[in-house]
């Protein structure tokens, strides 16, 4: 009985461990992501004071899209629709704190980080470092 006590809290700590880890890297993603778009629009502080908290919403209604979309298994050209929509929805909002040519910049800007983490991440396959090992691996 004590065994399992002990093995149950050690697999829960471990779990906890690597909920941790996986947390801390997507927290230094999405830290890298704000100074990438930072950077890219060229956002005074009083832009970024207002441009930040429209962002948040913007994405993480993205993020939230994106995952029902993926789960009920749409085809790509409708979730094109749907970023198309989210932009064309959210364009007024943005266009009230940067200018539209830093909208734009801002799409510009998401597709090509987009495409630095997806070759990032190939890279760091093809080298082995895979992100997210299978767990048969062990």
């Amino acid at each position: 009985m004590m065994k399992k006590i002990v093995f149950t809290l050690l697999l829960s700590c471990i779990a906890s461990i690597g909920l941790l880890y996986s947390q801390e890297k997507n927290e230094r993603i999405e830290a890298l992501k704000v100074a990438y778009i930072t950077k890219q629009l060229q956002l005074t502080s009083q832009e970024a004071e207002k441009f930040w908290p429209v962002y948040n919403e913007y994405d993480n209604e993205m993020k939230q899209m994106v995952r029902e979309h993926r789960q009920k298994g749409g085809t790509e050209i409708e979730l094109e629709e749907k970023i198309l929509g989210m932009h064309k929805k959210y364009k007024p909002t943005f266009i009230k704190v940067i200018s539209e040519d830093k909208f734009d910049k801002l799409i510009a800007a998401e597709r090509a980080w987009a495409e630095m983490l997806r070759k990032e991440l190939q890279r760091r396959k093809e080298n082995g470092k895979d992100p997210k090992p299978n767990k048969d691996s062990n």
